[in-house]
């Protein structure tokens, strides 16, 4: 195995980016739904169905970690030196983890007066080891387990399926469907959550490794193929007929259950077929620039934006002297700017946080 120094690709893919940026919107837009105080009839409809939304775009956003991840190493020269690569990873996401802990503890403390309790919960929580059913400071941190999950098999499964695009396919879908029926097989334990979502690798698999897939393909034409879309649209119509007949015959639907699955392929393909033809639009560039621009800082979006909602909401509901339309209306504009000014003060005392860091790296590396 080679060890020399990886370098990465200087080419940004745009259509990326603004996946991305629809992707975290359309989560905050759950969550203010899920979160908002009074769930009268727009708002609790809004929230059910919001989290199938919600959902969704997790699933995106697996596709694209496993894409980004296989596009750059396709664009290499020779093999992936995989501790230098584990390190710049876990290098990139701890401190902006770690910086989105302490600004949260903070809101809490400031806001809601909350106390600090030096539990196993709380220590799990601050290493980010702690999923969704240990989690003691934001619910919304199970991501980032994870996230950290796929980051640390990564060498396995590139290592197992030999950079093949097919065997990761192959792969994903084994263990994905695995996970599925272990869910079913475990509906009645309290293990079902665990492993159906927000806290276990399996559950977001096949989308990874799904991204892993097109990101060897894409690096190699520069496009999807014609065969893919077909096969995912195929997919995508039995999906639906399924999930319409089921619904028709009253039967409770899980969409983590099987459906992500098969929608996900076509959600991830379609929102690119979209952009593609968006960028071709004059009116439209203005939105896909904020869109690009929400992708940039999509990962800081998603690690702090809910603490923001569980601190302010109960002042809105309390304040806002409002009937319940308005008082949505008034709320989703003072929400909107407040996370605005909030994600630019973050990502501000972010790009200090990573100077120093980087600096603190360079000092301790020994000299050649």
């Amino acid at each position: 195995m080679s060890v020399s120094k990886p370098q990465e690709v200087p080419v940004r893919l745009q259509w990326i980016d603004q996946i991305k940026g629809i992707a975290i919107l359309a989560i905050v837009l759950f969550h203010f739904f899920q979160n908002y105080p009074d769930q009268f009839g727009l708002v609790a409809a809004l929230n059910r169905n919001g989290a199938k939304l919600g959902y969704a775009a997790v699933d995106i956003f697996f596709v694209m970690a496993g894409f980004n991840i296989s596009f750059v190493m396709a664009s290499r020269l020779g093999q992936v030196h995989w501790k230098s690569w584990l390190k710049k990873r876990l290098f990139r996401l701890y401190p902006t983890y770690l910086l989105a802990v302490i600004c949260s503890l903070l809101l809490y403390t400031v806001l809601r007066g909350y106390k600090l309790q030096f539990d196993l919960k709380t220590v799990l929580s601050v290493l980010g080891l702690a999923g969704y059913s240990f989690q003691a400071i934001n619910p919304g941190f199970w991501f980032f387990t994870v996230i950290l999950e796929a980051y640390l098999f990564t060498p396995f499964i590139v290592l197992a399926c030999r950079r093949q695009p097919t065997t990761y396919l192959i792969l994903g879908a084994i263990l994905g469907i695995l996970t599925k029926l272990i869910c079913l097989a475990s509906s009645n334990s309290p293990y079902y959550l665990f492993f159906l979502q927000t806290n276990f690798l399996g559950s977001y698999i096949f989308q990874f490794c799904l991204g892993l897939y097109w990101g060897i393909t894409y690096s190699a034409n520069k496009s999807f193929s014609r065969k893919d879309w077909r096969v995912v649209c195929a997919l995508f119509g039995l999906g639906l007929v399924s999930y319409v007949a089921l619904s028709l015959k009253g039967i409770d639907i899980v969409y983590m259950l099987g459906f992500d699955l098969i929608f996900t392929p076509f959600m991830f393909m379609g929102l690119y077929r979209l952009l593609n033809l968006s960028a071709q639009i004059k009116v439209l560039q203005l939105a896909l620039a904020f869109a690009a621009l929400t992708g940039v800082y999509s990962y800081q979006i998603y690690l702090i934006h809910q603490p923001l909602l569980f601190s302010i909401f109960p002042y809105l509901a309390k304040y806002i002297p409002f009937s319940q339309p308005a008082k949505l209306i008034v709320s989703f504009i003072t929400i909107s700017g407040l996370l605005t000014l909030y994600v630019y003060v973050f990502t501000a005392l972010e790009a200090g946080l990573r100077k120093r860091f980087d600096a603190l790296i360079q000092r301790t590396q020994p000299t050649p």
